[in-house]
């Protein structure tokens, strides 16, 4: 009994001493197995893959890995390279950015400048001494004026009325007897009135209530013409004995739709023998789109910031001296005797 004891006791003994010494039991392969099941996979830790990555090119740097060398410096150089060429990018932007808006300073500055040195001051003895300085003068001038905001300063239809009641008065001054005015929308042709009372009003200002000079409006698609006279402030059809001025009112129906329409036309009557295709001729299309437009004009003038014709008739302005001044945005006398200077001094080798 007594050895028995003795022999369990030992036994015990001789198994704490063991798990002192570090051996490994059934219990600690268990536990040890549970916590290695618990880690989470390599691939599931991007830090880790990160680092680990970083560790090896660095590794490989050191030992002198070529080929991991070429693929950095090569990453490098084109970090670099699009690094340099959007900064190179930017610098050409601000650069052309600066040179516009100073350009564009010197234009308004420029403009205004001639504004104050080429006012007429609504006197027309001013303006006749400027275009008596002048070798030649256009017989026909046309104009293509904008429909601006209303909100816009000399804005809306009454602006548009108040350009061409100008034109009106600085044509008569300069002595050119045709006068057309192109609108895109036609939006002053519904408001003949008020712009035959506003012309008058401002030819008075001009030259005086007793010698308001006499003047037509004509309107081609609609075939409407009315007239004004010295004693009468409102339009009227009388025809009178003597016109200082012809205004004519186009828009943008008066260009193509108007060639196509004749178009049509032509082909409807050679289509039932009432018309030769022998007698279809340029001197007949030109005839005809006279007839119903008018006369082409010697000078057009643009009155916007850049060259638009905004559909203007393309018939009618094949030989058309064209002129506009960049960056202006209204209508001005220095705008119009500089228009007027420039086809003095222009060589016209057809038409003539």
């Amino acid at each position: 009994m007594t050895t028995d004891r003795a022999q369990t006791t030992a036994e015990r003994n001789m198994t704490v001493e063991k798990d002192r010494n570090g051996s490994s039991g059934p219990l600690e392969t268990d536990l040890g197995q549970e916590q290695r099941g618990r880690q989470r996979p390599p691939n599931r830790d991007g830090t880790h893959s990160f680092i680990k990555d970083l560790s090896g090119l660095t590794r490989s740097l050191v030992h002198g890995d070529e080929k991991c060398r070429d693929t950095v410096s090569g990453s490098f150089l084109n970090l670099l390279t699009f690094y340099l060429s959007h900064t190179v990018l930017l610098v050409i932007f601000f650069c052309i950015s600066i040179y516009k808006n100073i350009e564009y300073i010197y234009r308004r500055i420029y403009l205004k400048f001639l504004t104050l040195a080429y006012y007429p001051n609504k006197t027309p003895q001013l303006i006749r001494d400027d275009v008596n300085k002048l070798t030649k003068l256009p017989k026909r001038v046309s104009c293509i004026l904008d429909l601006k905001d209303d909100d816009d300063e000399n804005g809306g239809v009454e602006g548009l009325i108040n350009d061409i009641s100008e034109l009106t008065a600085w044509s008569i001054s300069a002595g050119i007897p045709v006068l057309s005015i192109y609108e895109y929308t036609g939006i002053v042709q519904h408001h003949l009135p008020e712009l035959c009372r506003y012309i008058v009003k401002n030819l008075s200002v001009y030259f005086g209530t007793e010698s308001i000079p006499v003047f037509s409006i004509r309107i081609p698609h609609s075939n409407t013409v009315i007239y004004s006279n010295n004693l009468q402030q409102s339009p009227t059809f009388e025809v009178p004995a003597s016109i200082d001025l012809e205004i004519s009112l186009l828009s943008k129906i008066d260009g193509k739709p108007t060639i196509i329409e004749l178009t049509k036309s032509m082909c409807e009557l050679a289509v039932n023998k009432e018309l030769s295709i022998k007698d279809i001729t340029i001197d007949l299309i030109d005839e005809e789109l006279i007839e119903l437009v008018g006369v082409e004009p010697d000078l057009l003038i643009c009155f916007g910031p850049s060259l638009d014709l905004q559909d203007y008739p393309p018939w009618h302005i094949r030989l058309s001296e064209i002129f506009w001044e960049i960056d202006n945005q209204d209508v001005n006398y220095s705008i119009f005797i500089r228009a007027l200077q420039k086809y003095s001094n222009c060589k016209v080798n057809v038409g003539k």
